[in-house]
């Protein structure tokens, strides 16, 4: 008699830590889909117009290794869930922003904040406690979220020469600060 396996949560584990990725890095990877509808809505210069994404990149590098510890002092599900919204707050303010301060601080802080602490540090840590023998597998497919994210620029271009980009910051802040952080409230475990 063969016995019957039963389900391995950390599957669901995986699923909602890449849901997580593609939601985060499309805030950051659509970014050079904006660029060109900000530079000509408030006739910045190129230079200072990149450097909203500059900020972020280094915001997020700043930040990461707090999120890491973060993640092991408290409850990843509850890290995640938070940096979904800062994400959401950062990437729907944007829709509102008129001066270039206030990208550098909605996109630039808030949202690389958010991306820090609901971002691949957080996730890796979950899936080492729940993955041994298929954790190759499961990085792996962690790692097409990223990938899958760089696709949205396509969708998002779409948006914002359909409706504008304002818009699409609205969309993807909602989108991203909506449903992420249930599912990771709802369904993280940190451990089996």
């Amino acid at each position: 008699m063969v016995p019957k396996r039963r389900f391995f949560y950390g599957w669901v584990i995986l699923a909602v830590g890449f849901l997580t990725i593609v939601g985060g890095y499309v805030c950051r990877n659509t970014f050079s889909v904006f660029y060109p509808a900000i530079v000509e809505e408030f006739g910045w210069t190129r230079g200072n117009t990149a450097i909203i994404f500059s900020v972020n990149i280094l915001v997020y590098g700043l930040i990461a290794p707090f999120a890491g510890a973060l993640a092991d002092r408290f409850r990843p599900r509850y890290v995640l869930a938070a940096g979904a919204v800062l994400m959401g707050i950062g990437m729907a303010g944007c829709s509102l922003a008129t001066e270039r301060w206030q990208f550098y601080l909605l996109y630039g802080v808030v949202a690389a904040i958010g991306l820090s602490a609901a971002g691949w540090v957080p996730i890796a840590t979950l899936l080492t406690n729940w993955f041994v023998r298929k954790r190759a597998l499961a990085f792996g497919v962690l790692g097409s979220g990223f990938g899958l994210s760089l696709v949205a620029a396509y969708a998002t271009q779409y948006v914002i020469l359909s409706m504008g980009w304002r818009t699409a910051y609205l969309a993807i802040g909602l989108l991203v600060g909506i449903v992420i952080p249930p599912m990771c409230l709802l369904f993280i475990r940190t451990t089996p």
